[in-house]
């Protein structure tokens, strides 16, 4: 079962989803504090939640076709998962909260805040993520099973399109998420990803 713990986001990781480099980029003590002080203001609407689903794989040809019937047509995902005897479906959410709070700050003119809460948002999903696959790794190892790199629809061959029938297939409205006529998801601060599982050579 999937726990995931509270997140909190360094200061470190946010000023790289920025655009600033530690080493490179001065920051003076005022930017310092108004940063920090969003910072932490963001940490109690970050609230993950996690859908999770895993199959069996019958067979993968330019295409992955899982036990339940349900397929991927990409090139770049078969390959990622041609040496898998199955498959990890995951879809994580921070929830609306951050998001709601960034889009206030932004009808109140407050960019400045609205920017470092959406970059706290960024962060805070992919952490989340993280902790989900490191999850996983550790319970596949165990079972002397070992995890491919996770991928998302979207990149490569497999097109946005196809991200309606995969979170359907993840279960993602347990938890909230959905998609708009466009594919974008809903909350936006949600990432979905496939993970493969491959028995580990002796």
């Amino acid at each position: 079962m999937i726990k995931i713990p509270v997140i909190k986001i360094s200061y470190d990781k946010l000023l790289s989803r920025l655009g600033y480099f530690k080493a490179k980029t001065k920051i003076d003590r005022k930017m310092f504090c108004m940063i920090n002080e969003i910072l932490n203001f963001s940490q109690k609407f970050i609230i993950p939640s996690v859908a999770i689903n895993f199959e069996n794989i019958i067979n993968i040809d330019n295409e992955i076709v899982f036990k339940n019937g349900y397929k991927i047509k990409s090139f770049n995902v078969s390959t990622l998962l041609k040496n898998s005897f199955g498959a990890y479906g995951v879809v994580v959410t921070i929830g609306k909260s951050l998001e709601r709070k960034r889009n206030d700050f932004l009808i109140n003119k407050k960019i400045f805040d609205a920017l470092i809460l959406d970059a706290v948002g960024s962060v805070a999903t992919e952490e989340v993520i993280k902790l989900v696959y490191a999850q996983i790794y550790d319970c596949e190892k165990e079972k002397k099973n070992i995890l491919t790199k996770r991928y998302s629809p979207g990149y490569g061959d497999w097109f946005l399109e196809q991200n309606m029938e995969f979170v359907n297939w993840v279960g993602a409205e347990k938890i909230g998420v959905s998609l708009n006529e466009h594919y974008q998801m809903n909350p936006e601060k949600s990432v979905s990803a496939i993970i493969g599982v491959e028995k580990l050579e002796m």
